[in-house]
């Protein structure tokens, strides 16, 4: 019985220590959360400013269409000129319109074309500010989400705490069987087999070089042309406005 308590005891406070630096551990991941919401803010300005570039350019676009509708007029108004001149002018007044003519069709196809790319631009930006304020609220969290769910940290947690109490579990044995039986071998004992100290020390320092499925996808995702859908999928978030700003995870 003794030694079982002091077993227990030992164990206890391995946990008690492990408890403590995952807290810390947590804290470390909170912050390096903050830092990825600042860089995302960061982008969201970065769009902004792209938004307004767009902007000036649809304007300047207009301020050209409007040149060229006045040219129109203009060419229009000679076309009249020249239509009522002299009979001996005919010939060469008839040339001239259809020159204006021609020009007049480039104009107007021209200012076609310009419309639809002022369309195209804003388009453009309205799903850009969308995917904006989509990255901003909702991609932090559900990766955050993803990876307190994932495989990989509860396998990496309950390797952990199987080589905590391993370790725990050998200082006891060899309290236990110093005093009880000095003159059996230490060594007879599984764990004194294993190096348990190296074994516990190599999995605390696995923490810092975990590889989590889900921030590889994103990774691979956010560089595709259609990145921002996509992750919506990989995410499971293809709908947010139907589930709120937060994330997918209850605590």
């Amino acid at each position: 019985m003794g030694n079982d308590t002091l077993e227990f005891e030992a164990a206890k406070k391995a946990f008690a220590k492990e408890r403590e630096k995952f807290n810390a551990e947590k804290k470390g991941l909170a912050w390096r959360v903050a830092d990825a919401e600042d860089k995302l803010a960061k982008e969201k300005q970065f769009n902004a400013n792209k938004q307004k570039e767009w902007e000036i350019a649809c304007e300047r676009t207009n301020r050209e269409m409007q040149t060229q509708r006045d040219t129109i007029v203009r060419l229009s108004g000679e076309k009249t000129k020249i239509s009522d001149g002299a009979e001996q002018e005919r010939a060469a007044h008839q040339k001239r319109e259809s020159e204006y003519l021609q020009r007049i069709a480039k104009l107007q196809q021209l200012v076609t074309e310009k419309s639809a790319e002022v369309r195209a631009l804003e388009i453009i930006a309205e799903e850009a500010n969308a995917n904006s304020k989509w990255l901003l609220a909702r991609v932090i969290p559900l990766i955050v989400d993803h990876i307190v769910r994932s495989e990989e940290l509860a396998t990496y947690m309950y390797e952990l705490g199987e080589a905590a109490y391993d370790n725990g579990r050998k200082d006891g044995y060899g309290e236990g069987r110093s005093a009880a039986e000095a003159k059996e071998a230490l060594k007879d004992f599984d764990l004194y087999k294993t190096d348990c100290a190296a074994h516990y020390a190599e999995k605390r320092q696995e923490y810092e070089f975990l590889d989590f499925a889900i921030v590889k996808a994103v990774g691979k995702l956010s560089r595709k042309p259609d990145g921002v859908e996509l992750l919506k999928k990989a995410l499971g978030d293809q709908n947010p406005e139907a589930k709120g700003g937060g994330t997918s995870h209850q605590d």
